[in-house]
Formats: structure tokens, sequence, C-alpha cells
């Protein structure tokens, strides 16, 4: 028989036993990890980091509350499941949200801040009349048009142009720019390529849609003076206005 060497058992056993200790080792450090992350997913779905309270801001005229009950943004939910760029995007579908901001205001807060658009003027283009914002989005909600707001008439300007067309933003800024433009029943469209505003008793030549708001806020001034009605108000250069009595021919046309 052959016989093995003690001292080749005795280190074989020590090889083995080193293993052992090593594999137990590693399974420890294993379910330590794993008890870390068990914690720390626990603790960030727990009421801790969870949104106690949600504040909106700047909601009036959108649906921004239903789009974040949509997208669970309510009290209670793990701030860790929101996923704000997300619910900015979802916010910004709804026409009346400009501009719309989510911040996750740890460990437990939510704040929404949207800003909204509000209506101008009542637009008509080749697709008919719609009340639009400053930037020429159609705002939806109310049929008209109405007395609520001035009008705007370019029914050649095609409705998939009208966020495009200077014509459009230009009025929209002018009537953005002057005050309460719906009390004088202002009206403004186009005539021969310029811009021109209706009013009860004035004529207004805009002329090309730049300057805008230095216009309005010229034709505002010259509305405080006492001019004779049926004058006819030139605002090309918004700096040097021109007042044309009634029955006087304007100046080079």
């Amino acid at each position: 028989m052959t016989s093995i060497d003690p001292r080749l058992v005795d280190r074989r056993k020590e090889v083995a036993e080193d293993r052992a200790r090593r594999n137990i080792r590693r399974l420890l450090r294993l379910l330590v990890a794993l008890g870390v992350m068990a914690a720390v997913v626990w603790l960030f779905l727990s009421p801790t980091l969870s949104a106690a309270t949600v504040e909106v801001i700047g909601v009036d005229s959108s649906g921004a509350v239903e789009v974040l009950e949509e997208k669970l943004v309510v009290p209670g939910r793990p701030l860790i499941l929101v996923r704000a760029g997300d619910v900015e995007e979802a916010l910004l579908s709804d026409p009346w949200v400009r501009t719309a901001d989510v911040n996750l205001d740890w460990p437990n807060r939510i704040v929404i801040t949207v800003e909204e658009r509000t209506p101008v003027a009542w637009v008509e283009t080749a697709g008919g009349w719609a009340r639009r914002a400053i930037d020429g989005v159609e705002l939806p909600g109310v049929d008209g048009p109405d007395e609520s707001l001035a009008r705007i008439v370019l029914d050649g300007v095609p409705d998939d142009q009208v966020r495009e067309s200077a014509e459009v933003l230009g009025a929209l800024e002018f009537l953005a720019a002057f005050p309460s433009p719906a009390d004088v029943g202002m009206i403004i469209d186009d005539r021969s390529g310029e811009l021109w505003a209706t009013l009860p008793q004035f004529e207004v030549r805009l002329g090309r849609p730049t300057e805008m708001s230095a216009k309005a806020l010229t034709l505002a001034a010259l509305l405080r003076e006492d001019l004779a009605a049926g004058s006819q108000i030139n605002l090309i250069a918004p700096t040097n206005p021109a007042v044309i009595p009634p029955g006087q021919e304007p100046a080079g046309g």
C-alpha cells in the first residue's frame, strides 16, 4: 500500500479550510451589500423621501392639475419615481402652458411652476377665427369672436404658418403692448402689404410689422390728446408720428 505523508494531508486540509473561509467571507459581503441596497431602496420608497406636499404655481386656465394626476405627481409619491422631464413635456402639450418647471425639492416636496399663455386677440386666418396668444398659439375654450378681445383680420395667412407669420406676430405684439385694445374696438388688418389699425374714430397706419410695441405705446399717448375725429395717424416711424386731420391728403402717399 502507498502511504500519504501526513504533512500533505494537513496541507490539503488547510487549503480546503482557507477556501471555505474565503467563500463564507464573500457570501457575507454579498449579503451585507444586498442588505444595504435593500435599505437604500426602502428609504427612497419610504414616506421619508416621498412627497408630503405638491405645490403648483401659476395654474389658472390650463389642465395642469389633471396632467399631474395622470403622471402620479401627487402627495405620497416617492420623489425617485417622478421623472421631471417627462412631466414637463406632458405639461407643455397643453396649449395654455407656455413654460413648465418641475422641481424635486428633496426630501419630501415637489414644486411645479407653470407660466400660462393669455389670449391677446381674435385672429382670422385662412382657417377662420381663433383666439391666440402673443406667440400665435391657438387657445381653446371659447367660441368666437366676441367683444372681449381686439381683432386681427389676416385671412390670407394659412393656419400652418401663423406662428411664423411676421404680420400675425407683429399685430399680436402691438395689441399686447397697447392698453385695453378691446375697449377702443380695435381691428388690425392688412392693406397692400402694410398693417393698419381701425378704431371707431381713427385710422392708424402701422406699416411693416417692426417696432410694434413702440408703435402701440406711441398710439396710446396720441389718443390721450384732443385729436380730431376722422384723423389718420401715421406710425410707420413711432418716434416721429404724424396726425393727418380729416379731409387732408397724407403727404407722400
